[in-house]
């Protein structure tokens, strides 16, 4: 006999997606968040969470998980040029943002006493940051900018590695890379091919895994239609969460009232802290890499932002360069 509690996790999906058919929700309303995985998403969407009638779809395009289907070859990092104008992807995006594609994984975070007074799908996307422009310029009817948000890429791959390959922090410049980086198997990975040579002459996994931050992300901080979309620091965000929030809303065209974040304890990490560490003074919390990674490592990071031409961040700051 299944408990109370069971009852209602089996019964939740099926009550959402009852509710979802009578919902219409407008392109104009979406909400987009584009982030790297470990980059604060998680936290930033929960901030946003905050303004009434948010609802969260939560990573729609996961490899395993999400609404995307197999044939259309994603992967882990889609990339769909600016010029790319196929109708499959566009219904699949625009579907996606209304919320009239989901499942159990992306409605995870929806509740059904949200739904009712629900007026904006806040779209987390980890690791689609090259889609961006596509999305963008084939979607001019967004009414509010998409976020893209940005986080040292050293904090950033350490945080990755520790979290999905359980790497301890004594043990981040210690992982050699074996020089077998194979480019991802999905469409439009040129980016990946062009740059084997030289990711798989470099000496550590962190390594590898800034370069591979370097391919989706420094092009766009740079994009000549970056006015599209909101850029925001994480940096900021940790040091000045109050300001950050207002100015992103602000800036996104997100009307709101001093009293949605009055009560929030900015200190508190989010669901996503999988290894406990997060620490409560933001110094420290944003420094910390320079307590595990030498000067002689640093020095090794920073060629490969030079090499990349990333100019937004370098390897012996903890913070942004703007």
């Amino acid at each position: 006999m299944i408990s109370i509690k069971q009852f209602k996790k089996k019964l939740k999906p099926k009550i959402i997606h009852l509710a979802l058919l009578f919902k219409n929700y407008r392109m104009g309303n979406a909400i987009l968040i584009f982030s790297e995985a470990r980059g604060g998403s998680t936290w930033l969407m929960e901030l946003l969470k905050n303004i009434p009638g948010v609802i969260i779809n939560w990573e729609p395009l996961h490899v395993n998980k999400g609404v995307v289907p197999k044939a259309f070859k994603f992967g882990w990092r889609p990339y769909l040029p600016v010029d790319t104008k196929d109708g499959k992807y566009m219904s699949l995006f625009s579907n996606i943002f209304i919320l009239k594609i989901y499942n159990k994984w992306t409605t995870r975070f929806i509740f059904w006493k949200d739904l009712k007074k629900s007026k904006h799908v806040l779209t987390k996307f980890v690791r689609a940051n090259q889609s961006l422009p596509w999305v963008v310029n084939t979607f001019p009817k967004l009414n509010h900018k998409p976020i893209f948000l940005l986080r040292h890429p050293i904090t950033t791959c350490v945080s990755r590695l520790k979290s999905f390959e359980g790497v301890s922090s004594g043990s981040i410049s210690k992982l050699k890379h074996d020089a077998n980086f194979v480019e991802p198997d999905c469409i439009n990975n040129e980016r990946f091919i062009l740059h084997k040579e030289y990711i798989n002459n470099l000496k550590t996994k962190l390594e590898v895994e800034i370069a591979i931050w370097c391919i989706n992300n420094a092009n766009i901080i740079v994009h000549k239609d970056r006015n599209k979309w909101l850029t925001v620091y994480y940096e900021d965000l940790v040091l000045y969460p109050m300001k950050t929030i207002q100015t992103t809303l602000k800036g996104i065209n997100i009307k709101f009232e001093e009293g949605y974040f009055e009560n929030i304890n900015f200190s508190k990490p989010s669901i996503s802290n999988y290894q406990k560490d997060f620490k409560p003074d933001p110094v420290t919390q944003l420094e910390y890499f320079f307590n595990i990674i030498k000067q002689n490592e640093l020095q090794r990071i920073q060629d490969i932002f030079d090499y990349f031409e990333l100019k937004a961040y370098s390897a012996f700051s903890a913070y942004p360069i703007k």
